[in-house]
């Protein structure tokens, strides 16, 4: 079965993207995938320049991309800041492409993306962005699936699921996608 890397973009205490992390790390390893779930807040990256290509990466953006390495696909839960993904999201991915250097940065990864947000629309209109962005930018392979959860201040049960069993069904989709394209391409 696949090694799936699982993170946010967001590392807030109470982060309603921490927890569809969460979430999906669980779902996912009941699919049968090995799962590892970090905050990018345990790996602080400068912010990037033009410079990060004269001098050697720091030490943790050497970790976060030893990390990409050793698994063959990722799971991103992101929140949307004013319509888009947020800043420390891109930087992690930036630093992460200058030292998986010879390529885009996530070449040989299979992704699956999701956000969850209070409001109506979820994360859908920053999902669509980091889609366009993951592909076309950082060459990895999105699976079809994307999971904006919206009203995610109410989607939970007390047993930590999704409380709606569109969501749910949903979810499980995109579950399953992920660890069977990342089982084929490795």
């Amino acid at each position: 079965m696949p090694k799936i890397l699982v993170f946010a973009g967001s590392w807030r205490p109470g982060s309603m993207n921490t927890r569809l992390a969460t979430l999906i790390a669980r779902n996912l390893q009941d699919a049968g995938a090995e799962v590892t779930q970090i905050s990018l807040g345990d790996y602080p990256l400068p912010l990037i320049d033009a410079r990060a290509y004269d001098n050697d990466p720091p030490a943790e953006a050497k970790a976060l991309a030893a990390l990409v390495d050793g698994h063959d696909g990722l799971f991103i839960a992101s929140p949307e800041y004013n319509s888009g993904y947020p800043p420390a999201l891109k930087n992690a991915l930036d630093w992460i492409s200058i030292v998986r250097s010879g390529g885009p940065g996530l070449r040989g990864k299979t992704v699956a993306i999701g956000g969850a947000s209070a409001g109506n629309l979820g994360t859908y209109r920053c999902l669509t962005q980091l889609r366009t962005v993951l592909e076309l930018g950082f060459g990895a392979l999105l699976v079809p699936d994307m999971l904006a959860v919206n009203g995610a201040d109410k989607a939970y049960g007390e047993d930590g699921d999704f409380t709606d069993k569109r969501l749910k069904g949903m979810r499980d989709k995109m579950v399953a996608r992920l660890v069977k394209v990342a089982a084929l391409h490795p």
